[in-house]
């Protein structure tokens, strides 16, 4: 029995090809920009992302269908990412230039993206979720396995360290 599930009966998912497919599709281009975001290297990222699909594809049956799968693959994601750079031995300095990939020209200026670029992990990652993403807080503390209030707390310490680095303007 999965853990967390005593005296629940979920309904679970088996993807066959097809769905698969359509979900690789539907999101492995903004899985891969946070990725990509996380592990400042594109070889990284692209690692992750094709060891996020193979586990998805491997365990969708532990998918709870009735929950939605976007936090689902996200988890994933940020899990593998963290295991290739722990396989690393050392997390890679983010670079500028990655992000500036990331973010359509004109959009957001350097110096907040290098700002970005120098956050530590628990607060980059958040911040990329909510603000690039789009997510909202709820979803963003399902996908990072968090508490609300220490979700909201790590947005607030990002957006101070953000003004500290690029200005009170």
């Amino acid at each position: 029995m999965q853990r967390g599930t005593i005296g629940v009966t979920t309904r679970r998912a088996c993807m066959d090809r097809s769905q698969f497919q359509q979900l690789y599709t539907d999101f492995a281009p903004d899985l891969y920009r946070m990725a990509l975001a996380i592990t400042g290297r594109r070889e990284l990222a692209k690692d992750a992302l094709q060891e996020t699909f193979l586990r998805v594809y491997r365990f969708s049956d532990q998918w709870d269908s009735s929950r939605p799968i976007r936090p689902w693959l996200y988890r994933i994601l940020i899990n593998e990412c963290h295991r290739l750079l722990k396989k690393e031995k050392a997390q890679v300095p983010m670079e500028t230039h990655h992000l500036e990939t990331l973010v359509p020209s004109g959009e957001i200026r350097v110096d907040i993206l290098d700002a970005v670029a120098t956050l530590p992990e628990e607060y980059r990652v958040p911040l990329l979720l909510k603000y690039m993403e789009n997510w909202k807080e709820r979803e963003i503390a399902e996908a990072l396995s968090l508490n609300l209030n220490t979700l909201k707390s790590r947005l607030t310490k990002a957006r101070a360290l953000m003004r500290e680095a690029y200005g009170e303007g």
